[in-house]
């Protein structure tokens, strides 16, 4: 088969895949209008029936505010948007100060009780906005929240009674600070995952015994008609993120609002949102093209060189890693003054680390190259495989290494790599816009992982790519399992230990970019580029802006 054969093939496989998922997600669409409006600075989402806002007065529609989690966001909860709209309700789904598109900052969660009353106020401005819609029936409003949002709106409704009805997911420590009173909140649902950490599980069981302390998840307690109805349940196979795309959890908050509402026949199918299925079909479509785009970028742009090069020894590269993953936690607990001045919750805390990590092995690989490399072992290539440059990264690069060609080609395939991730998760299901501090915060959390991506990328290069891999998967490995402990050992945020699963699937995913990468150029930049500009993005994007 021929160089060309093999390019054109994944290559049109990705195009019919990615337009597959393109169709089938605009498709969703059908039926629905979305509106962005910005409610005294809270930027909110409305999902509306396609017919909802142009109906007689007396059609009004039961609606529901959705509220998300600490650094989340409202493209996170479209799910329950798209299932609330497809069932006949208005959704309103907001960010929170300092999350998503807010210019606002979150006060520090150590600020006392100034946290709740930021989201307080969220929740009463865009409330108040929801209610005064000539589309909504304002005695038929719910409030609904996930994990920070499911404690706040639970707060909430226990202190508001004009509130029908409180739905929260994943409820935490709150749980067990809610009154004994089955009617605050009124016509409570509380959804949790079965599978996450057991104190959202005991938080959420709380909630359902304060008021009734014989109770047991999957009945429902008291009645609607005054306010006292309760229900836990534990929602099979999903934990603290995955729930928020569970169709058990929709199905649940449909059939809630149906009967407290009396919207509907009390066996009326319910239609869930599906969409995150065609949005990992659309990221498998972005993988399989990613080889023949950077194949046909990169050809003929391998590094210089006609003889093998030594290589850190395996053994040098575990230890150096092992010695980074545990500096790295020690120095930023005594330490808070490293990460803080980035005012980035946990995602200051990660980039530094990712900064601290990349300096240790970085300066390990250095040192070990100025000394001739008594450490090192002879580089051996595989059978078929070409011997590795006399260069593999920018230290001692020949000029001929930093070619005008493969730095467009890199910068070229990253943004490839942003648009196929980024633009199809804000789109679809995460927020991924850099506004206000985010922006800056991007430019330094993208020097830090540049620093961790590359320092990595010396360590790992070598002429065999299967030893490559495996090495590059170990030191991955030691970061996830120090990140980890710091939470225990080290005082690091606890928020990292829901995130470990995304970091993991990142580094596998973009693992396989660099794989690509190398193989095809042996220049360990280009990688470290593409790598430290999707983390760094993703994490500037993601994590909540506050006031220290």
């Amino acid at each position: 088969m021929s160089r060309a054969v093999r390019l054109v093939i994944p290559a049109v496989v990705a195009v019919v895949l990615a337009a597959l998922a393109i169709f089938n997600l605009a498709q969703a669409d059908r039926g629905i209008v979305r509106q962005a409006r910005d409610v005294d600075g809270v930027p909110m989402t409305l999902f509306l029936p396609a017919d909802s806002t142009s109906g007689p007065q007396n059609s009004r529609l039961p609606a529901v505010l959705v509220v998300h989690g600490f650094s989340g966001n409202r493209q996170l909860m479209y799910g329950f948007g798209y299932t609330l709209a497809k069932n006949g309700y208005v959704a309103a789904l907001i960010d929170f100060a300092g999350h998503g598109a807010s210019l606002d900052r979150l006060p520090d969660s150590f600020a006392g009780d100034a946290q709740y009353q930021k989201l307080a106020a969220n929740i009463a401005t865009t409330l108040a906005h929801l209610l005064a819609q000539p589309f909504v029936d304002p005695e038929r409003v719910a409030i609904l929240g996930h994990s920070m949002g499911a404690s706040a709106v639970s707060r909430y409704g226990s202190a508001h009674g004009d509130v029908p009805v409180t739905i929260a997911l994943s409820l935490g420590n709150f749980g067990r600070q809610l009154p004994n009173d089955p009617g605050r909140p009124r016509n409570f649902l509380i959804l949790v995952g079965a599978n996450e950490f057991a104190g959202f599980i005991q938080g959420s069981t709380a909630g359902l015994t304060s008021a009734y302390p014989d109770g047991v998840p999957g009945v429902t307690y008291g009645n609607f008609a005054d306010g006292t109805a309760r229900r836990l349940i534990y929602a099979p196979g999903v934990e603290h993120i995955s729930i928020l795309f569970s169709h058990d959890v929709y199905r649940e908050m449909v059939r809630w609002l149906d009967q407290a509402f009396a919207v509907g026949a009390p066996d009326r199918p319910v239609e869930a949102d599906s969409r995150i299925g065609w949005v990992l079909l659309l990221y498998l479509a972005a993988v399989i093209g990613f080889q023949p785009l950077a194949a046909t970028l990169l050809r003929g742009h391998a590094a210089n060189a006609m003889t093998a090069r030594s290589a850190a020894s395996g053994r040098f590269v575990i230890l150096s890693a092992l010695a980074a993953a545990v500096v790295a936690p020690v120095l930023l607990q005594f330490g808070g003054a490293l990460y803080r001045w980035m005012p980035l919750t946990v995602g200051n805390y990660v980039g530094i680390y990712f900064l601290i990590y990349g300096l240790i092995v970085g300066g390990a690989y250095l040192a070990l190259r100025r000394r001739g490399a008594p450490a090192a072992q002879r580089a051996a290539a595989e059978p078929g495989e070409r011997a590795a440059p006399a260069s593999l990264g920018i230290v001692g690069a020949a000029a001929s290494d930093f070619a005008l060609k493969p730095a467009l080609a890199t910068l070229a395939l990253t943004a490839y790599a942003l648009v196929t991730f980024g633009l199809t998760a804000h789109l679809t299901w995460n927020n991924f816009a850099l506004v206000g501090d985010r922006a800056w915060v991007a430019g330094v959390l993208f020097a830090c992982c540049f620093v961790f991506f590359l320092a990595d990328e010396w360590m790992v290069a070598r002429a065999s790519r299967r030893a490559r891999a495996g090495l590059y998967a170990l030191t991955k490995l030691i970061v996830i399992v120090s990140l980890i402990a710091s939470v225990g050992l080290f005082g690091a945020p606890g928020f990292l230990l829901l995130l470990v699963p995304v970091i993991a699937v990142l580094f596998l995913w973009h693992g396989l970019y660099s794989h690509w990468l190398f193989g095809m150029t042996r220049r360990p930049w280009i990688a470290a580029v593409l790598n430290a500009a999707v983390f760094a993005w993703v994490i500037a994007a993601t994590f909540a802006v506050v006031q220290y």
